[in-house]
């Protein structure tokens, strides 16, 4: 017996020897949101406590993510199956990090902002978790298929949680979702695939290893055409968007927070890394047709967002307004639109989960999401002014006022794309103006006016239904008055990305 438990402690000091130091905390992203959704519906049946201890992973990762800031984790690579060339990588560095802290903040947002109310609780958060933990790995992979597994993982339960807690047209949204996302990641799949046998270092799909293939011209432009289809449809770009504005306008409050703010955003990191990072000789071939989309879909957006009568539709279609400017600053590729590009991607983010926050606040004490039915909200007495003053600030955000933090995205982005495609920036500076127009008309109709007196007894928000709105709102000021808190962390990695490419000799020579 003596010797058997010798062997055994033998074995365990040796497998520790192993682990590099700091591994283990990368680990403790994944795990906890796997842990708690698995056992959560055992150790627990009521909603409230079943919501406590959903929020407990996403304020790990939060203090976790924070801490890294200073004290960066080593990377872990494991194999897996070798066979495939599929390792566990992972791995942060100024791409990946913000947006797992930006993951964090949206997930706990939106499980506070979830209702008591919401029928199957024990399914609920779970499926919230699978998100959060799919949105976690791909931002930490450091392999390629590991990133196309997690980007599916992601496609299962947030279909289930606009099919079962979704809108009166759930059922349609959901499909939609389902079809758009699975023919996303299948063709994702495929360039992922053609990576790893035209990788001259062997099966390898480490980002480390492709980003250094050197791959030659010709397949290069043509992988870039799968990447911009299956990120794109992601985003989404126009006309690639059928999807977004049915799927935003039923899911329910605190998915649609998640799914804006944080899912989205896997179609922008994506194209930073497999097509700038990867492709880059493709990239400059297709630039002028991504700036040229990237300003259709802005000014697309932000006119369908003028037209809407429905409050959620009218934030729908402003998301593909603002994922168009993104589009023009990743076109540029100089090293401040790509500044700019982060700065959006986490701006926007926190905006995005604002105004659906607060518009799903509106509608749960109204009854109506048409902004025909609704007026005075601002009213001291009878509406609801602490909810409209925080969309104010949202909707500010959102039309680029200076010192919130929509204003330090769209200064970088316009900035850095304007000697490189001057007429696409032209046009996104255009449909920024359409952007004001919409929010200060939409505002004026809902926030000012007299009240109806037969619909005007809503009850008013509470301290506990606020709060989420209250914090992304601190955060979006916080990201205009400290601008470097968009910027500061990506700025190495997005500078040794980025093509300086004005253009012209440079298509010459791949041509």
């Amino acid at each position: 017996m003596a010797v058997k438990a010798l062997n055994a402690q033998q074995i365990i000091l040796i497998y520790l020897h192993h682990i590099p130091k700091m591994n283990s905390m990368l680990i403790v992203l994944l795990i906890i949101p796997l842990l708690i959704g698995l056992l959560q519906p055992l150790i627990a049946s009521d909603s409230k406590k079943l919501r406590s201890i959903a929020a407990v992973a996403p304020s790990i990762q939060l203090c976790l993510g924070i801490w890294f800031l200073k004290n960066p984790p080593d990377s872990i690579s494991i194999e897996w199956l070798p066979q495939l060339g599929l390792k566990l990588e992972l791995g942060v560095d100024g791409l990946s990090l913000p947006l797992v802290i930006l993951t964090a903040i949206l997930t706990l947002l939106a499980i506070c902002a979830s209702q008591l109310e919401y029928v199957r609780p024990r399914l609920y958060y779970p499926l919230l978790l699978s998100v959060n933990l799919g949105l976690i790995t791909a931002f930490l992979a450091q392999n390629a298929l590991l990133f196309v597994l997690a980007y599916e993982l992601i496609l299962i339960p947030t279909t289930l949680l606009v099919a079962i807690w979704g809108g009166s047209q759930r059922a349609g949204a959901a499909i939609r979702f389902l079809i758009y996302g699975a023919i996303s990641g299948v063709i994702l799949l495929g360039v992922v695939l053609c990576f790893g046998w035209l990788n001259r270092s062997g099966l390898n799909f480490s980002y480390s290893s492709l980003s250094q293939a050197s791959l030659p011209f010709n397949q290069q432009r043509w992988l870039l055409i799968g990447v911009l289809v299956a990120f794109c449809l992601k985003l989404p770009i126009v006309p690639l968007h059928g999807w977004q504005p049915k799927t935003y306008s039923q899911a329910p409050t605190p998915v649609v927070m998640l799914m804006s703010g944080a899912v989205s955003k896997m179609g922008a990191y994506g194209l930073l890394r497999f097509g700038l990072e990867f492709l880059p000789d493709g990239w400059v071939y297709w630039s002028p047709l991504i700036a040229t989309l990237g300003a259709f879909s802005a000014i697309y957006g932000a006119l369908n967002a003028i037209a809407q009568k429905d409050i959620r539709l009218l934030i729908a279609y402003s998301s593909i307004g603002h994922m168009g400017m993104l589009m023009l600053a990743l076109a540029a590729a100089t090293t401040l639109s790509l500044q700019g590009v982060m700065a959006q991607m986490l701006a926007h983010g926190l905006i995005i989960a604002l105004l659906f926050n607060l518009v799903g606040l509106i509608e749960l004490k109204t009854g109506t999401r048409s902004i025909a039915e609704l007026s005075g909200l601002m009213n001291p007495q009878r509406g609801l002014p602490f909810t409209s003053s925080l969309l104010l600030i949202g909707l500010m955000a959102a039309a680029g006022v200076p010192g919130l933090a929509g204003f330090v995205a769209e200064l970088l982005i316009f900035e850095g794309s304007w000697k490189v495609f001057p007429w696409p920036t032209l046009a996104c500076l255009l449909a920024s103006g359409f952007t004001a127009v919409y929010a200060v008309r939409f505002f004026n109709r809902v926030g000012f006016g007299r009240l109806d007196p037969a619909r005007a007894n809503w009850v008013s928000t509470t301290w506990g239904e606020r709060l989420p709105a209250l914090i992304l709102s601190l955060l979006v000021l916080f990201g205009g008055i400290w601008p470097s808190s968009l910027t500061g962390i990506s700025e190495a990695t997005t500078a040794h990305i980025a093509i300086s490419n004005t253009s012209t000799n440079q298509l010459e020579q791949l041509s």
